[in-house]
C-alpha cells in the first residue's frame, strides 16, 4: 500500500483519469437508457377489492330464526371466511384454470420448453399476489406486461372466487331441501293412508278414538315437515353470494415498473463509484509493482 496514499492522492488519481471515468459512466448511462426503453418491458398492475360475506345469513335458521343479529359484525364473514378465500384464489385448481385459459404459456414465452408448466406456474405465482390489507378486506393482485390481460385475469378470479365459495353451501341447502320434501312426501302419504282408516272406522268408538289420535299426530308431523320443507326451498333461493367486491380490476394506465429514471440514476451512480475504485485499484496496483521492481 502507497504510504502516501490520502484524500489529496485519491483526488490527484481521480483527476488523471477523469476522461477513462466519465467514458465508463456516459457508457453506462447510455446503457442503461437503452436497456430500459428497448429491452425491459414495462409492467402494469391491476387489482380488486373484496370482503368476505358470511353466507350463513342465507340459511334457514338465519332467515326464519327468532334470535337477534347484529348486521355489521354479521354481514362480513369472519377470518375463517377470509382465509377460505384466500385459500380458493391460491388454489393450483384455480390457477390451472387461469394459465390453459389465457394461454399463459406462450404469453410467457415458455411454449415448446422443457418444463414449459413449471416455468409458467412460477412466473405467474411470481406476479400474483392474494393477502389480507390492514382494513380486513382481501385484494387480488396481478402485475403484467398486458395491461388489458391483466385486468381480465383479476376479475375472471373475483368471479370463479364468488362461484366457488357459493357451490358447496347451495348444494348442501339444495339436498336439505330435498330431503325434508321427500319426508313432507312421505308423511303426507301416511297422513292420507290414516285418513282412509279413520273413516272406515266411524260407529267403532273406541278404534275410531285410537285412530282419530293417530291422524292428528300425523297431521302435527306433517305440517312441521312441511314448514322445513317450505322454508329450506326459500333459503336455496338465496344466492347469496361469498364476496362482496369493493372494487373491481381496471385497466392501468400507467406501468408498475420499471422506473426508468431510478434505474439509469443508479445504474450512472455505480458505475462512477466503480470506475473510481477502478482508477484507484489499477494506480495501487502500479505502486505495487514498482516497488517490487525497486527491490
Amino acid at each position: 500500500m502507497n504510504p502516501e496514499f490520502n484524500l489529496i492522492s485519491v483526488i490527484r488519481t481521480l483527476l488523471k483519469w477523469k476522461f477513462h471515468i466519465a467514458v465508463v459512466t456516459i457508457f453506462a448511462a447510455i446503457a442503461a437508457v437503452i436497456i430500459t426503453v428497448f429491452i425491459m418491458d414495462p409492467y402494469y398492475q391491476s387489482f380488486a377489492i373484496v370482503y368476505p360475506v358470511n353466507q350463513s345469513m342465507g340459511d334457514r335458521g338465519a332467515l326464519f330464526g327468532s334470535e337477534g343479529i347484529d348486521a355489521e359484525d354479521y354481514y362480513y364473514g369472519s377470518k375463517h371466511d377470509a382465509n377460505r378465500i384466500i385459500t380458493i384464489a391460491t388454489s393450483s385448481t384455480l390457477v390451472q384454470y387461469i394459465i390453459n385459459k389465457y394461454n399463459l404459456t406462450e404469453h410467457y414465452d415458455y411454449a415448446g420448453e422443457k418444463y414449459e408448466a413449471s416455468n409458467t406456474t412460477e412466473e405467474f405465482m411470481e406476479n400474483y399476489q392474494v393477502y389480507k390489507t390492514d382494513k380486513e378486506a382481501i385484494r387480488i393482485n396481478l402485475i403484467d406486461t398486458d395491461a388489458q390481460l391483466a385486468a381480465d385475469i383479476v376479475n375472471d378470479v373475483v368471479e370463479t372466487i364468488a362461484n366457488e365459495t357459493t357451490r358447496p353451501i347451495a348444494a348442501n341447502k339444495e339436498k336439505l331441501a330435498d330431503l325434508f320434501e321427500a319426508q313432507a312426501k312421505a308423511k303426507k302419504n301416511q297422513m292420507d293412508s290414516l285418513l282412509t282408516v279413520l273413516l272406515s272406522s266411524k260407529g267403532q268408538d273406541d278404534i275410531y278414538n285410537v285412530r282419530n289420535m293417530q291422524y292428528t299426530r300425523a297431521v302435527e308431523e306433517y305440517n312441521e315437515i312441511r314448514l322445513l320443507a317450505d322454508q329450506y326451498a326459500l333459503a336455496v333461493q338465496q344466492n347469496m353470494s361469498g364476496i362482496e367486491v369493493i372494487e373491481y380490476a381496471y385497466k392501468a394506465e400507467r406501468k408498475l415498473k420499471p422506473v426508468r429514471s431510478k434505474i439509469c440514476i443508479a445504474t450512472t451512480m455505480l458505475a462512477f463509484i466503480l470506475a473510481c475504485l477502478g482508477a484507484i485499484g489499477i494506480e495501487q496496483v502500479n505502486y505495487i509493482k514498482e516497488e517490487l521492481a525497486k527491490s
